[in-house]
């Protein structure tokens, strides 16, 4: 898992200058900038040199989902956190796919005509159930990280724990690298246990696809077995489906029900050719249909959006917000992502890039919305249909989920006016 490295891991000045991102110098005058960036630097380093400057807890714990979400409470230990993350991804050859590849590989896979069960997993609490002794051992073993990291990730998970911490502490960037090495164990060994065909993991939600031959039981078990200290599978989060015969021109399963299954924002269907459409291929090359849609819950959470969008009008009558909010989620945007320094592009295309072309869940999105525009019925609309004017109705119907995906619609929106947007959406 370690590697030796030539990556600087000093926490001088000159490194911290390299961990510095524009939003650093929001709301900064210009000729202000240079004695900003000197002093910012100086209390980064003295962070660095005394572990974060205790006894005061760098540390601030707010509620959110449900969980506990920390950040960190000066500027200059942000610097610190990020050296550190860097630290930390230099000294080791963890690679960790993005959501769009593990998509494309599994939709791949399950193309296949052979026997196989797919286990969509979830871990409950991943954050928070990692053992301290675990975690610590696991930072120990790293040889190519500089002992100062080690005492700073050292210092960082001890303020986490006295103020009612568990585990890594959820919400900070380097814990998604912690996370990662603490789990390179686990990952290794089911991706090469005897079943499993294909294996991944996005944070704390696994999907594996087997040979079929397991039993369930025991082959669950052993996954568990394998889990780090205090790490259990979600029971509730549990779905098992299986495709146990091979597809073939012959079959009697050929056109049976398809399986179905949601992971990381998509629906996957699968289907077996039918007889026709077997009776045409060669014997051997034999693939199964894989469909991929919008999940279930993510067409609800965007339809409550967009109820809660007219809902919000109903009470402000604010007409431009509403043509913004239903711009926003049937387009494109970028925002600003603080973690990485630069813009991400996120919308409605970028956000489900890989769904089939004919994918009904964009086709249920604009029946609804057409829906909220034209009814006169029910709580919301039956307001907000007498407020509408015919021009603004023509407007808002010229919105679409579908053409917004298939076009990859780009719109332009301003941090401030991202978060009036959002803020009936939170909840």
């Amino acid at each position: 898992m370690t590697r030796e490295s030539s990556f600087d891991q000093s926490f001088c000045k000159k490194m911290l200058e390299r961990v510095l991102y524009k939003s650093d110098f929001r709301g900064i005058p210009a000729l202000a900038q240079d004695n900003f960036r000197e002093q910012l630097l100086s209390q980064a380093l003295v962070s660095a040199m005394s572990h974060f400057d205790p006894p005061t807890a760098p540390l601030i714990g707010f509620p959110l989902k449900g969980k506990t979400v920390y950040r960190l409470a000066r500027h200059q230990d942000e610097l610190v956190e990020r050296k550190l993350r860097l630290n930390l991804k230099k000294s080791t050859s963890l690679s960790v796919d993005g959501r769009s590849q593990i998509v494309r590989n599994l939709k791949l896979l399950l193309e296949e005509g052979v026997p196989y069960r797919i286990y969509r997993l979830d871990i409950r609490s991943f954050f928070e159930s990692f053992e301290k002794s675990h975690i610590f051992d696991t930072v120990s073993s790293i040889k190519s990280l500089s002992p100062h990291s080690r005492k700073l990730i050292g210092a960082l998970l001890d303020a986490h724990a006295s103020i009612g911490g568990r585990g890594v502490p959820r919400g900070l960037s380097i814990s998604a690298a912690l996370s990662e090495i603490l789990m390179w164990d686990f990952d290794q060994k089911v991706r090469w246990a005897s079943n499993t065909f294909y294996y991944s993991r996005y944070v704390d939600d696994i999907i594996i696809v087997s040979s079929a031959r397991e039993d369930e039981e025991c082959f669950l078990r052993e996954l568990r077995s394998f889990l780090p200290l205090g790490l259990k599978l979600n029971p509730d989060k549990k779905n098992i489906v299986a495709a146990t015969a091979r597809v073939a021109k012959e079959s009697s399963t050929i056109a049976s029900t398809p399986l179905q299954f949601d992971y990381l924002g998509y629906q996957f269907l699968v289907k077996n050719p039918t007889k026709e459409e077997a009776g045409k291929t060669k014997a051997g090359q034999l693939y199964r249909k894989v469909h991929v849609d919008i999940a279930k819950k993510k067409i609800k959470r965007m339809k409550t959006r967009v109820v809660r969008s007219f809902l919000s009008h109903a009470k402000s009558n604010d007409w431009g917000l509403l043509r913004d909010r239903i711009a926003f989620l049937t387009q494109n945007f970028s925002v600003y992502n603080p973690k990485v320094g630069g813009k991400k592009i996120a919308g409605i295309y970028h956000s489900y890039p890989l769904i089939s072309d004919d994918a009904a869940g964009l086709k249920e999105l604009d029946r609804f919305l057409r829906n909220a525009v034209l009814s006169k019925k029910g709580r919301v609309f039956s307001i907000t249909n007498t407020m509408i004017s015919s021009h603004q109705r023509r407007k808002l119907l010229a919105y679409s989920f579908a053409r917004g995906h298939r076009n990859r619609s780009f719109i332009h929106f301003s941090a401030a006016r991202i978060s009036q947007i959002q803020s009936c959406w939170i909840y």
